[in-house]
C-alpha cells in the first residue's frame, strides 16, 4: 500500500472536493487480469451450477433455456468489470464532507470513483484520482 493523493467530495455536488492522502494498492496488469479471471469463473459458474439445479428441481426447460445463456454471459461481463479497476483502496479515515464527522473508507473498495455511503448523514461520498 502506498499513500495516494485522491479527491474527496459529496456525489452531485458542485463544490469542489477536499484533497487527502490515503493508502492504495495500485494494481499491475497481471493482477488486474488474475482478477479478472477469478471472478469470471466464480459467477460464470456459480451461474451455471444455478441454471442446471434449477432444471432438476423446477420441470420448466424453458426456465432453464433462458438462465443458461444469461450464466454464460453475466461471467465474462463481471469479469471485464472486475478488470477496469485499477486500484484498490484500503481501510482508512477521512473526513466527511457534508458533516464533517470521521469517516472509515471501507477495505477493499476498487475502481475510480470510489463511492460509499456516510454511516452518520448517508450521502454518497466519491473518492477521485487528483485531475492530472
Amino acid at each position: 500500500m502506498e499513500p495516494t493523493s485522491v479527491i474527496i467530495r459529496m456525489m452531485d455536488s458542485r463544490r469542489p472536493g477536499v484533497v487527502a492522502m490515503i493508502p492504495a494498492h495500485h494494481l499491475r496488469p497481471m493482477e488486474r487480469v488474475r482478477r479478472a479471471l477469478r471472478q469470471m469463473f466464480w459467477v460464470g459458474g456459480s451461474a451455471l451450477l444455478v441454471s442446471n439445479l434449477m432444471l432438476l428441481f423446477v420441470p420448466a426447460p424453458h426456465l432453464h433455456l433462458c438462465s443458461l445463456p444469461l450464466a454464460i454471459v453475466l461471467g465474462p461481463l463481471v469479469g471485464f468489470f472486475t478488470w477496469r479497476s485499477r486500484v484498490l483502496l484500503a481501510e482508512s479515515q477521512i473526513e466527511c464532507p457534508r458533516c464533517c464527522d470521521a469517516l472509515t473508507v471501507p477495505a477493499g473498495l476498487a475502481g475510480w470513483p470510489a463511492r460509499f455511503n456516510c454511516a452518520h448523514c448517508a450521502i454518497m461520498v466519491e473518492i477521485h484520482p487528483p485531475a492530472a
